[in-house]
């Protein structure tokens, strides 16, 4: 290969990659917003537990109450 050739390539290799480079777009970086996000997950245990709490006294009836056809002294 003549040393022609060779610097001919090397030419248009540089000319061919400073025009890609040229052309890369431009990236704006906009600051994030962060805002606060509330959440509210407790809601519906809370409710089951007191509800369970109310009606505690129904589960004591059935566990305290004497089973059917037993005889009572």
């Amino acid at each position: 290969m003549t040393p022609a050739r060779t610097i001919f390539r090397l030419l248009a290799a540089a000319a061919l990659g400073g025009g890609l480079w040229a052309c890369t777009p431009t990236v704006k970086i906009e600051p994030i917003k962060v805002e606060p996000i509330h959440v509210t997950l407790d809601i519906n245990l809370k409710v089951d537990r007191e509800l369970d709490d109310f009606f505690a006294f129904e589960k004591q009836a059935v566990t305290t109450a004497p089973a059917p056809g037993a005889a009572q002294p």
